[in-house]
């Protein structure tokens, strides 16, 4: 029996209204036909024709297709109205998506759940949940998303509902394609379409040969991928979707761009930009600065490149969309990189660091076991009702079928045992093949989720390496070149092993006047904390000599503990901020023959003669806490000579464990290993030195980052 959900009389008011839409349709001007009749509908009438007016408005006017679902929303809600309860609410929902309010759409989705739950109507939540998975997914939460993609496959396959299979099959597909497994790609891609095809979708069709598109991209192949660009391009522009256009004018600008032809990718994304433009879309235009800055830095004018990101930035942050922020801010790190302006993308990379370790933070926190187990219970939860009814049920029959014996037992007797033995059979392999089949779909949707699963945290690995790896090249820009350094001192080594991809421990190099800068420090830490107390401690160094001219190394480490203590805010009372540097650092007067020296908790070796004289520094660091007043540095002078060699170096070379028995290589080895080489060229040192180490640690990891400066007079 067909459950009616009001009365009879309120289907024959809503289909007078509904023929009134199909006349006013052949004008074009039903639209506002069914706003003049509004006042004279019943509530329920008037709920879903407010619903249908907001879905009509919703890819012409956003701001009316909202207001005309929360008109919808309000009455629904006060009527108890479940259906129009739903609907306006995924209307609203739709109005959040096109205007980058993802959090209120989660929000408003999961409403739409709760309400469609309660009111058992299972088929609307395939759609419900394919939204919601959307909404997730623009966040950048991935783990949510993935979780209602599956959902939503779920109720796809249970309703046979195929266009929501689609979406919810091209969501897979998307993360397989973040991971670059194109085989996997492309085959649910080619799945989706052949979904497409059969429902006659044009737009689904387009959007695959975009997808396509994009997948041949990232292997290089461009012909084949613009030819699948072009193709999506001519079908949106036949069903005049004008988002999909501007999407499309996009990827053929970004495919122009990979193959070089600059000219004509600017020319096809100005034309996206237009069209974003025009209907308002803020992450169309977010993405076309972000393209069209990347593209001129191609060129290498990258004063465009940073307007373009700039104005990306200020979009992103209006419209709290983080993950363009990120890319914002990873962009402008590397234009200012590039410039040479080593300040400002130290600074935006901080800000990128920032939103990137939030993002992480945010997202991907359940694991697959939880998800596995929640499935588990669903099912089993679902399976024992089921088992309950079917008792129920065959209760019924054996009673029936007993009042049924008791009047004919002695003819029947024999052939209701028959009967019941075989319909008993007939059950049993019915209830088998149901078992059989519930654990076959089990298996196949564990499967998926491991999977996509295991894809994610590829994903996270992949973008904190990458990340890290751009740090290490913004360290190393900082580095001065051995070429720079062997202008000025052509004898001389720099034996520099980070124990991971970016170090603590870093050198400076300075020529000024008459005369030469040159330091060994070591960082608080090693790996990213330590990376970033060098980039700290080398923009004061270079601050302290080139900036402000002091030239005195003890003077030079008396600032650079102020200004360490005072970027750290180490001066305050409730400070516990313990990092610092040692350091040892050396002034070479070229025309006078003597090195001035200070160090903190470093010391400086000279060789001469196959002598060690060794010049301590003062027994304490640069930065951190400190009880004992303000320090001051100690200058010293050292006479040299032709032919002396001069060593300074970090703690990690003799502290490295190896050896037979697993200790240290200590100070003294060093010294001694330092003495053995004198006989040979001071480039050859630093390759003997390595070999040295490498040959002690074995197969021991390397515990802290090395450096080892060596200067021969």
């Amino acid at each position: 029996m067909i459950k009616v959900l009001f009365p009879l009389k309120h289907y024959l008011f809503f289909l007078l209204v509904i023929l009134c839409i199909g006349n006013i349709y052949a004008d074009n001007h039903w639209q506002d036909s069914v706003v003049k009749i509004l006042p004279g509908l019943n509530d329920t009438a008037k709920v879903d024709a407010l619903n249908k007016l907001a879905d009509s408005f919703s890819d012409t006017d956003l701001k009316r297709s909202k207001q005309y679902a929360m008109d919808a929303l309000h009455l629904a809600d006060s009527i108890s109205y479940a259906k129009g309860r739903i609907v306006a609410r995924d209307n609203v929902g739709y109005t959040f998506l096109l205007s980058a309010q993802y959090e209120k759409a989660v929000s408003i989705y999961k409403e739409a759940i709760n309400i469609t739950k309660n009111a058992k109507l299972p088929k609307r939540l395939t759609w419900l949940y394919n939204r919601l998975a959307a909404a997730y997914y623009y966040l950048g939460d991935y783990q949510n998303a993935l979780q209602n993609y599956l959902e939503t496959s779920n109720y796809a396959l249970k309703y046979n509902d195929k266009y929501t299979l689609f979406n919810a099959d091209l969501g897979m597909a998307n993360i397989y394609l973040a991971k670059n497994d194109y085989v996997n790609t492309e085959k649910r891609y080619k799945e989706s379409q052949d979904i497409a095809r059969e429902l006659n979708d044009v737009n689904s069709i387009a959007l695959i040969e975009n997808n396509l598109g994009v997948m041949y991209l990232n292997q290089k192949k461009y012909d084949e991928s613009l030819k699948h660009y072009v193709e999506g391009l001519d079908l949106y522009r036949k069903v005049k979707d004008s988002a999909s256009v501007a999407l499309s004018l996009v990827n053929i600008g970004g495919c122009y761009s990979n193959m070089g032809n600059f000219t004509r990718a600017i020319d096809y994304y100005s034309q996206a930009l237009e069209v974003y433009d025009r209907i308002k879309d803020q992450n169309g235009l977010i993405l076309c600065y972000i393209n069209i800055s990347s593209t001129y830095s191609s060129q290498k004018n990258y004063a465009m490149a940073i307007d373009y990101l700039s104005k990306g930035l200020q979009k992103a942050k209006q419209i709290n969309r983080k993950e363009l922020e990120k890319k914002c801010y990873e962009g402008l790190a590397d234009m200012y990189n590039k410039t040479g302006k080593y300040k400002e993308a130290y600074d935006y990379y901080k800000l990128y660091s920032e939103i990137k370790d939030t993002l992480l933070n945010e997202t991907n926190t359940k694991s697959i076991n939880e998800l596995q187990t929640k499935y588990d219970t669903e099912k089993k939860d679902i399976e024992n009702k089921r088992i309950s009814l079917e008792n129920e049920n065959q209760a019924n029959k054996i009673k029936q079928d007993s009042m049924v014996m008791n009047f004919l037992i002695a003819l029947s007797l024999l052939g209701l045992i028959i009967t019941f033995v075989i319909y008993n059979q007939y059950r049993q392999k019915q209830k088998a093949n149901r078992e059989l089949e519930e654990k076959n779909t089990a298996i196949r949707k564990q499967k998926r989720e491991i999977e996509n699963q295991k894809l994610i945290v590829e994903n996270q690995n992949k973008e904190i390496t990458d990340s890290i790896n751009y740090a290490r090249q913004i360290q190393q820009a900082i580095l001065p070149s051995d070429l720079l350094i062997s202008k000025v001192l052509p004898d001389h080594f720099i034996l520099y092993k980070p124990k991971a991809i970016v170090s603590g421990d870093f050198y400076f190099f300075a020529e000024k006047s008459d005369r030469i800068f040159i330091a060994a420090v070591d960082c608080t830490g090693h790996g990213v904390p330590g990376a970033f107390m060098s980039m700290i401690g080398h923009n004061l160094l270079n601050q302290i000599i080139n900036e402000k001219g002091i030239s005195e190394p003890a003077e030079i480490l008396n600032q650079l503990n102020k200004g360490v203590r005072t970027v750290l805010q180490q001066d305050s009372e409730r400070s516990e901020n313990r990092d610092g540097m040692d350091i040892a650092f050396m002034a070479i007067h070229k025309s006078m023959k003597t090195v001035e020296y200070a160090g903190a908790n470093r010391p400086l070796y000279l060789i001469r003669n196959g002598v060690i004289t060794e010049t301590k520094g003062d027994k304490f660091p640069i930065g951190g806490l400190q009880y004992e007043g303000e320090r001051t540095f100690t200058n010293k002078t050292v006479e040299v000579q032709d032919g002396d060699s001069l060593y300074m170096f970090s703690d990690g070379y003799a502290d490295q464990f190896g050896g037979e028995k697993g200790k240290k290589f200590m100070v003294k080895n060093l010294q001694n290993t330092l003495l053995q080489i004198q006989s040979k060229p001071i480039h050859d040192q630093k390759n003997i030195l390595d070999t040295t180490i490498e040959m002690w640690r074995g197969s021991l990891e390397q515990i802290d980052d090395i450096l080892v400066i060596g200067v021969q007079v």
